[in-house]
């Protein structure tokens, strides 16, 4: 029963090792086949732009909105005091 592990740990190490040297035939990434001024190349890079960035957009509208409110309600708090 050990040796049928090893072999089996060497063949997926082999094959790891075969899959990682060549990543046309892995299509490890989506442009590794892609020129650099193919059309498909942009769209991917932009794509991977715009999802790194909403989360911080999203959380800067959240928090705008927020600190909005917040001011807005000081300010009613503060009129109705005074009067």
């Amino acid at each position: 029963m050990m040796k049928s592990t090893k072999l089996k740990a060497a063949a997926t190490t082999i094959v790891s090792a075969i899959f990682a040297m060549a990543p046309r035939l892995a299509n490890a990434c989506a442009t590794c086949g892609l020129t650099e001024g193919d059309h498909a190349f942009h769209a991917y890079k932009t794509s991977v732009l715009f999802m790194l960035v909403s989360p911080y957009a999203s959380f800067a509208a959240i928090g705008g909105i927020t600190y909005f409110v917040y001011r807005r309600s000081q300010r009613k708090n503060q009129d109705s005091t005074t009067k």
